[in-house]
């Protein structure tokens, strides 16, 4: 075999290696991201527009369950109205929440508080440390999903989706009962 076909293969070995190792090694980044409280560095793996998105996204439906199961709003005619006003304080909320110190906590299986600062009050618990009690896997070639158990046991996901040969966290998905 040829000089030239070894250094290929082994090219094309290490590239091969690279692409699946990819998602784990940018999770790592986040998390070591937000275990130093470098709240820029860790912006730098997120889209933020289609996080809010997804959580704006989530509530509006988690709002439209909650009205329909409820027998008084079944027959209020402002139960339309209510239902506007409430997706707009959605937009707000999540506009305020989805911060890097808000994603941190969601990280470590809190829920965010509002204007909280990215080394929060249980920044040194390891119980609370950004994706302790997580687990991960592909689950299509370009989706990496990272599963994280919240202090009541339920479960959120962190979507990660391939931009080229890097990830960025691009859906978060909550328990609906949060």
């Amino acid at each position: 075999m040829s000089k030239g076909k070894v250094v290929l293969i082994i090219a094309a070995g290490m590239l091969a290696i690279y692409v699946v190792a990819a998602p784990y090694v940018t999770v790592y980044q986040m998390k070591s991201a937000a275990e130093s409280h470098d709240g820029e560095t860790l912006s730098e793996y997120i889209e933020f527009p289609s996080v809010r998105k997804s959580l704006k996204d989530q509530m509006n439906v988690m709002f439209a369950k909650k009205m329909a199961e409820d027998e008084e709003m079944k027959n209020n005619p402002f139960a339309a109205v209510g239902m506007a006003f409430a997706g707009v304080m959605v937009d707000k909320l999540v506009d305020v929440y989805v911060t890097p110190a808000g994603i941190t906590q969601l990280m470590a299986g809190e829920k965010p508080q509002p204007g909280a600062e990215i080394n929060g009050e249980n920044a040194d618990d390891p119980e609370h440390k950004p994706l302790s009690d997580s687990s991960m896997a592909y689950e299509s070639h370009d989706k990496f999903v990272v599963k994280v158990k919240g202090d009541d046991g339920e479960e959120g996901k962190f979507i990660l989706r391939r931009r080229g040969l890097s990830w960025k966290l691009t859906d978060i998905i909550i328990p609906l009962e949060w």
